[in-house]
């Protein structure tokens, strides 16, 4: 008898200690909460660091707080309690990611993407994205925190540095390419260009068939430049012309956004919205001695079958044929 009482009282403390080890383990998460004031009711949050917003950059290059500066530090993101306040000594694991609704160019996002957090911060030093697009954002999220989106962002295909007031600037998808150039650039300004990345449509029956291009001149920090005119070339692919039903280039229009009003052909204005701003859409007039930019100039196809659309652009536009 005594040695059964043995045996039992064994038992009894061995379920006894399973059963405070998986009350540790799973009051583990409100533990961690607790750190900086947070608690599981009232967590703490993500939030990018003010030094550490994404900022515009080119296709496969580098994402960092400075604009087409791929050398300016990490992208950063923090930890904070359920004040406001920073957590410094959280270690909490953070994972950054492009956000599902705003990947305006269906874009995959390279590099190290989950960090765990030095003094509360994880800083991302080689993130990438590889397909241009108007108003990306990335989202940080943490178990059992609130999750945190970055400011809007730019990829472009290519940025141009301006030194002097002619520049010029290319970009191209499979099937789409594009040529912008200005006469109205200052010494310290960028001129974008990007293939792909923006939705958007025009008013009547017209419907678009090539990837729209978009072009801006921008200041050394990204800031678009409203005042700015372009001549542009936009050729579509000869498959893309084929499969339209206008195998004439005489029939191709060019289908118009910008964030500054314009003269569009009747009956095709709209409005969009692209990357979160506002933008009016139409397609273009025929340039003439009383209608100026934005208008398009000519239209003709190469011997290979490719239809080319040139015209002119002013303000903050985006166009597709």
């Amino acid at each position: 008898m005594i040695k059964a009482v043995s045996t039992v009282t064994r038992a009894l403390f061995g379920v006894l200690v399973a059963s405070m080890l998986w009350a540790l383990i799973s009051a583990a998460p409100a533990v961690a909460w607790t750190s900086g004031g947070c608690t599981q009711s009232n967590p703490c949050s993500l939030a990018f660091t003010a030094d550490g917003q994404p900022a515009g950059t080119t296709v496969n290059t580098t994402i960092t707080p400075g604009f087409d500066s791929p050398q300016a530090g990490p992208v950063k993101v923090e930890v904070l309690n359920a004040s406001g306040q920073p957590v410094t000594n959280s270690t909490a694991s953070i994972t950054i990611a492009i956000t599902p609704t705003a990947n305006p160019g269906s874009g995959t996002l390279s590099g190290t993407t989950t960090i765990s957090a030095a003094y509360g911060i994880a800083s991302f030093s080689g993130l990438s994205i590889n397909q241009s697009g108007i108003g990306y954002t990335l989202t940080a999220t943490s178990p059992g925190m609130n999750s945190a989106t970055s400011a809007d962002f730019t990829i472009w295909g290519s940025l141009q540095g301006c030194s002097t007031p002619q520049c010029s600037a290319s970009a191209s998808s499979a099937k789409t390419s594009g040529t912008v150039s200005t006469s109205s650039a200052a010494q310290d300004q960028i001129l974008g260009a990007g293939v792909g990345g923006a939705s958007y449509s025009c008013g009547g029956t017209y419907r678009p068939v090539s990837d729209p291009l978009a072009f801006d001149i921008l200041s050394g920090s990204g800031v678009p430049q409203p005042n700015a005119q372009f001549a542009v070339t936009l050729q579509i692919d000869k498959s893309l012309v084929k499969s339209s039903g206008h195998p004439g280039a005489s029939s191709w229009q060019i289908c118009y956004a910008s964030a500054m009003p314009f003269t569009a052909q009747p009956g095709t204005s709209a409005s969009a919205t692209i990357g979160g701003v506002p933008f009016n859409t139409g397609l273009l007039p025929d340039c003439s001695s009383t209608q100026g930019a934005p208008c398009v100039r000519a239209r003709h196809k190469t011997n290979a079958g490719d239809v080319i659309v040139t015209f002119l652009a002013s303000g903050d536009p985006v166009g597709k044929g």
